[in-house]
């Protein structure tokens, strides 16, 4: 036997063991049919500093934020999993302080992605899965956030790894951080193995987004260069930008998927830089898709620009 098919069928191994952990939720997990949800806005993160006065009432417990976070959006991206399997009794408390249709996207933890490079990442993977099926049918995609440093070189881990992946019973999205891993082999290898493709403003002009697997993941972040602060941005621009997302998601998730015949569904995720503290924009985009936000401060973040006294 060739040292491929060796891979090959280690990872088919490996699937088989790790649907073991899921089976149980195999029949809940419909992203894509959240009581017709199918745009889902949040945040990274739920618990940041500043947000106090604005989402959360004044000397509100940690525990509580989640409860009261969920109140006015329908999802967010879990960073805290990337640096650290969640248990599961912290995934279950998860699931019970949150609506029916409320989503959660983790972030697979950088000990996969970073320290092992997506090479033998067993048993972390197996807990991490393990931890993430907990959350059922609130279970969104798992983001594989890529390091700065992984590019073409290592695709046959990359290749590798998704084979290991449970894509019947749970949602995978990629994000790469080099301009050569968006090339159309790249798209085709993640097509193959039925993963999605991050899209951000970083690496995006504003409403190119990308339709992956029936799944549309962007993120919205802050200029990581010290010369470009988010006071140095108008309202104006921020609400072109908005709108053009918001139409290239309208689009993306108004078709039906040829090959599967589902609807597509997106998530969009707002870092807290950018253009102000990330509840509020990430409000303004809820708002453009008709849904009803009551948050303080948005009303001044509304009339811009955007204040220092916001940020």
């Amino acid at each position: 036997m060739t040292s491929g098919s060796c891979r090959l069928e280690h990872a088919f191994y490996h699937v088989r063991m790790v649907t073991s952990f899921v089976e149980h939720a195999k029949t809940h997990l419909s992203l894509r049919e959240a009581d017709g949800e199918k745009v889902f806005i949040g945040t990274q993160g739920w618990s940041v500093p500043g947000w106090e006065g604005l989402l959360y009432p004044r000397g509100l417990k940690q525990a509580d934020r989640l409860g009261v976070y969920a109140q006015t959006f329908n999802s967010v991206e879990v960073n805290t999993s990337f640096y650290g399997v969640p248990s599961l009794t912290t995934v279950a408390n998860w699931y019970a302080v949150t609506p029916p249709a409320f989503r959660f996207a983790l972030k697979m933890p950088r000990e996969i992605t970073h320290s092992y490079r997506l090479r033998d990442p067993e048993p972390i993977l197996r807990t991490f899965l393990r931890s993430a099926a907990g959350l059922k049918e609130k279970l969104g995609p798992i983001l594989i956030q890529l390091p700065p440093t992984f590019d073409a070189s290592r695709l046959t881990a990359l290749s590798d790894f998704l084979l290991r992946l449970p894509v019947d019973d749970m949602q995978f999205c990629v994000e790469v951080r080099r301009a050569t891993l968006r090339s159309k082999g790249v798209r085709n290898l993640l097509h193959r193995r039925r993963i999605g493709l991050v899209s951000t403003n970083l690496v995006s002009e504003p409403g190119e987004v990308e339709v992956a697997n029936d799944l549309v993941y962007l993120r919205l972040l802050g200029s990581r260069s010290a010369s470009k602060s988010v006071g140095e941005r108008t309202f104006e621009a921020f609400t072109a930008e908005a709108a053009r997302w918001a139409a290239s998601i309208r689009l993306a998730t108004a078709q039906t998927s040829p090959e599967h015949a589902v609807q597509r569904s997106a998530f969009v995720f707002v870092s807290n830089d950018y253009f102000g503290p990330g509840i509020l924009p990430a409000a303004y985009l809820m708002k453009q898709f008709g849904k009803s936000v009551r948050l303080r401060g948005l009303d001044a973040f509304l009339q811009g620009p955007i204040q220092g006294a916001l940020l």
